[in-house]
């Protein structure tokens, strides 16, 4: 992802001008004319936000005049191949960040000491003094890899870095196999889990005939990725008699070995052994911080809470119950850096959410006509967080590392005390705003005493967004902060005091690289396209431009959703490998616009208890259950006597059909057929009396 920056010296355009940095005075930029020397000062966030403004790095013309909604080589990658280019990254992370030290860039410097201080031969040694190739050969020793290895990363990684910025990630990318998987006889053999056939973890090339790939996709993932822990020749076995048993040859013994082996080991190793070796393969995050964040964006802490109210839904009015906030914080200058407010409980999604509004500039002024506007924002160095499995889960340590080219640090387990900051800042919102607004439910529940928080609310989530701008923008970072410095003792203090050490945080336009950004936060999931289109969660979507892609449901395609906003996916075109949008039909995209996936599940399960009410109210309807089992009863009993029916017709066909074929005896034939006819009567009569 392209994120800018300013610097001084740096130069930008402007209304058409090429301008110099002058010098950054935060909140305020100055900037030198390039054709008069005319000096400019200008807020930050007017600067950035302006249509003309372009950064250096941006003045590249565009040359392909396709619309392209997103694309990246990074994301064609299966699970295993992402896990090899983020293993090479943070092997050579140490050194990438050492260079930019020795730039003078003073948020490496700190990063450096903080996050790599193990590097260092001993506590006095200077950074500066530290040489690449030194920081190497320890590099090297520690992880036992070849220097020459680590050399051809660092490389790799700068010639991408050089052709697009920000992309220096896909210079990673593994090269081989190359060849091998651009053959026409090779096929995908995708493994998911177990228990989720919507989770892929592994995809594997292989040359193997189609019919086969059924087969060896049940085994894998029925038998052998199980904690039953199968031998490879128990799980040869069972795929060569189910070969057999479809009349297949079956498929050689080492064939099937080696593609065993194939299977990344973390995936085999997890759902082989079970919880106790997950341990093996939690990644080390490198240190912790319960101590004094060094410059604004340094450390920034996220946590989430259920807020003491009610909401309702701002259509249909319904109480949907208690939203959840989940909030950032910069630890150096105790301002917030993100809010998401929705009913959405803690998940990897929620914290997505927040980290995309605390990057993004929030245009608080735009939306929600503050007074100020809310200039927190851009990229931060360490996002710390606790224990939890929507912080722990791998999509959101991938969007960290990959996507922010930023460090996740983790809580100490059982010490709550580590995040005091933001806990702090929960309760002085909830004491503050939250308990004198409609809809409170106070901090307990006999402090309401006569009051109904359910009857009392009176506030949608967007009207909690809007205020809790307001509150966050226009009065929390003015008020003095006890802990902060005497002589900084605000948060707006500190945040720009900071900011005229280090400069502005690196940050994304707005429009095109702004939606670009978004939709790279996105999750993934795998979908089938069928002649009904893309079935999400109770929605369908569908657009005519996919409809070569239409297969049956286990050909599967990726799709990117966005829980807050359920009237569109994103769809990736596997013949370009481009994302295109499509729109919901049933319910259709108008109808849904911006809806949140748990309010929509919400409303619906109010709708459907809502016809059910309707239909007690019928007469005769609470009898439907024992006019079901009547109806059964009718059905069999109709079954037993046609049943019957057919068995003597088909005796008395077989009966005359032999005395037609002997000659001569018409007469008999006519008073046989009187007999057996009358014996069918009697049959039946016989029957009909049981049954009653």
């Amino acid at each position: 992802m392209k994120f800018r920056e300013l610097k001084v010296n740096s130069k930008v355009e402007y209304y058409e001008k090429l301008c110099t940095v002058w010098r950054v005075n935060p909140p305020y930029i100055e900037l030198k004319k390039e054709s008069d020397g005319e000096i400019i000062t200008i807020n930050f966030f007017e600067l950035a936000t302006n249509p003309s403004f372009k950064p250096a790095s941006s003045f590249v013309s565009k040359t392909d005049p396709r619309e392209r909604i997103y694309k990246s080589n990074l994301d064609e990658l299966n699970e295993k191949n992402k896990e090899k280019v983020l293993e090479r990254f943070e092997l050579i992370r140490p050194i990438i960040v050492l260079r930019k030290a020795k730039e003078n860039d003073l948020r490496s410097v700190y990063e450096f000491s903080q996050m790599y201080s193990e590097y260092f031969a001993n506590d006095s040694e200077d950074i500066y003094k530290l040489t690449q190739k030194v920081l190497i050969e320890r590099i090297a020793k520690k992880h036992q890899v070849g220097v020459r290895t680590i050399n051809r990363y660092i490389a790799d990684y700068y010639e991408s870095e050089s052709e697009v910025k920000g992309q220096g990630l896909e210079g990673l990318i593994s090269k081989s196999g190359i060849g091998y998987t651009s053959r026409k006889d090779n096929k995908k053999l995708t493994i998911c889990h177990p228990r989720d056939p919507e989770l892929v973890l592994d995809e594997i090339d292989i040359r193997i005939s189609e019919e086969y790939i059924p087969i060896l996709k049940h085994v894998i993932e029925k038998e052998y990725l199980t904690l039953k822990k199968i031998s490879s020749t128990s799980t040869y076995r069972i795929i060569k008699a189910l070969c057999i048993k479809e009349g297949l040859e079956p498929p050689n013994k080492d064939t099937i070995y080696k593609l065993l082996k194939r299977i990344d080991v973390q995936v085999k190793v997890k759902l082989r052994e079970g919880k106790k070796a997950l341990e093996k393969y939690i990644p080390v995050n490198r240190g912790f911080s319960n101590e004094e964040a060094y410059y604004p964006l340094h450390i920034v802490e996220i946590d989430h809470t259920e807020l003491d109210l009610d909401v309702i839904d701002e259509n249909s009015g319904y109480n949907i119950g208690r939203p959840w906030i989940t909030l950032g914080i910069d630890v150096y200058s105790r301002w917030i850096w993100c809010m998401y407010i929705s009913l959405e409980p803690p998940s990897a999604n929620r914290v997505r959410k927040a980290i995309e509004h605390g990057v993004l500039f929030k245009r608080a002024k735009e939306r929600y006509n503050t007074h100020n506007e809310w200039p927190v924002c851009g990229k931060p160095n360490t996002i710390y967080v606790d224990n939890g499995p929507d912080f722990k889960s791998t999509n959101l340590k991938r969007m960290v590392t990959e996507t922010l080219n930023a460090n996740v640090m983790y809580r100490p387990v059982k010490r709550p005390n580590y995040g005091a900051t933001i806990e702090r800042l929960f309760g002085k919102i909830n004491a503050e705003l939250i308990h004198s607004l409609d809809g409170t439910r106070k901090s307990h529940f006999y402090e309401l005493g006569d009051y109904d928080p359910e009857k009392e609310a009176n506030l949608t989530v967007s009207d909690l967004n809007e205020i809790l701008t307001q509150y966050f923008t226009d009065i929390y970072p003015f008020r003095t902060h006890r802990g902060l410095p005497i002589e900084e003792n605000t948060p707006a203090v500190r945040f720009y005091e900071g900011l005229k050490a280090v400069g502005v945080p690196d940050f994304i336009t707005p429009g095109e690289e702004e939606e670009l950004f978004k939709i790279e936060l996105l999750p993934t999931v795998m979908k089938p396209y069928t002649r009904d289109g893309i079935r999400l969660e109770n929605v369908i979507y569908m657009d005519n431009r996919l409809s070569k892609y239409i297969a049956n449901r286990d050909i599967k395609y990726k799709v990117k959703y966005d829980v807050d906003d359920i009237s569109k996916v994103y769809f990736l075109v596997p013949d370009t490998n481009e994302y295109i949008e499509i729109p919901a039909v049933k319910p259709q995209a108008e109808s849904i616009k911006g809806m949140n996936r748990y309010t929509y599940e919400k409303i619906r399960k109010i709708l459907i208890e809502e016809a059910q009410e309707k239909l007690r109210q019928i007469p005769g309807a609470s009898d439907v259950e024992k006019c079901q089992i009547k109806l059964q009863e009718t059905v069999l009993k109709k079954y037993r006597t046609n049943k019957t029916k057919r068995k003597q017709a088909k005796l008395m066909n077989m009966n005359l059909e032999d005395m037609f074929s002997q000659k001569g005896k018409s007469n008999s034939k006519v008073s046989l057929k009187m007999l057996l006819e009358d014996a069918i009567k009697a049959e039946s009569n016989r029957q009909e009396g049981t049954d009653e």
